[in-house]
């Protein structure tokens, strides 16, 4: 599959735990870019923005690095993971041109792409994904997931259930 002139897209985030809304991004980045940089939050800026449980970027990346693969190959696109301490990452690299945002962190590609005029650099391209809703309607957030209201799959999970499906 030829993706000439799409050039190289960048996608930010935590991926904890991964989940339908993640993967739609995911798939996003690789379905618009010939080659895909994946910013994995870092441990301490994982941790400093949520009051829930997020796994060691290690760990992290051991789960995302699967689906990435098979995306890999199934788009014939390349991809690296970095990891990254604040908004910007890699996102401030002449070698992007594209990124990948959900509808929810769109206003993030402004502050990005004001950091790459400050340094001589044309704003990204912009490829927004809607917010990938569970079988109830409602958005599949991580922390959902986590508080096992929802699967990692966007089904609803009864309250007896104790949320099993959805807790790490």
């Amino acid at each position: 599959m030829s993706h000439s002139g799409r050039g190289n897209i960048c996608i930010g985030g935590t991926f904890w735990p991964l989940h339908q809304g993640h993967r739609s991004l995911l798939d996003a980045a690789f379905r618009n870019g010939n080659h895909v940089g994946v910013g994995l939050t870092a441990d301490e800026m994982a941790a400093s923005h949520r009051n829930r449980y997020v796994a060691p970027l290690t760990e992290r990346s051991g789960e995302l690095v699967p689906f990435l693969d098979e995306l890999s190959l199934r788009y014939g696109v390349g991809y690296v993971i970095e990891p990254i301490t604040d908004i910007y990452g890699f996102a401030i690299s002449p070698k992007y041109t594209a990124i990948v945002v959900s509808r929810e962190t769109e206003s993030a590609v402004d502050l990005i792409n004001e950091e790459r005029a400050r340094n001589g650099l044309p704003p990204l391209r912009r490829v927004v994904v809607e917010m990938v809703k569970d079988d109830q309607g409602q958005v599949i957030s991580s922390t959902r997931v986590q508080m096992g209201e929802v699967s990692q799959n966007g089904r609803s999970l009864p309250k007896q259930d104790g949320g099993k499906e959805g807790k790490r």
